[in-house]
């Protein structure tokens, strides 16, 4: 048998030409972290870019990365829309707020399942 790779059998793959609900560059480096519970978001929908309206709205926690956020809401989001998650402080942990673009959209059976990416934090030494 032959190490070498028989080039009739590659496929060229080439990114989607028209609309999609995932953004191309999104890919996942970073482990997923289940997450419980619910939320309260501000969603920015930049359709207008005179008149952005935003949208405040409850989302269901999935998941946590160190390069974004999981959530379910009721209504599909575009992709490329601003987001702002505000995660409550439950019991002696602090509250925060995570804010970053919607890269995919897809349906679930609770809704429709979002994904965030937010913006790499740099670490202090």
């Amino acid at each position: 048998m032959s190490d070498q790779i028989d080039p009739t059998h590659l496929k060229l793959i080439k990114p989607p030409t028209g609309p999609s609900d995932v953004l191309f560059m999104e890919r996942r480096s970073c482990d997923r972290l289940p997450m419980n519970g619910t939320a309260t978001a501000i969603i920015t929908d930049n359709s207008d870019p005179k008149q952005p309206a935003k949208k405040i709205c409850s989302v269901q926690l999935a998941n946590r990365s160190d390069s974004g956020l999981g959530i379910i809401v009721s209504e599909p989001v575009p992709t490329g829309n601003h987001i702002t998650v505000f995660i409550q402080p439950h019991g002696p942990e602090n509250g925060y707020d995570l804010t970053g673009t919607v890269v995919r959209c897809h349906k679930h059976d609770l809704g429709h399942e979002v994904g965030i990416k937010t913006p790499s934090r740099i670490l202090a030494a």
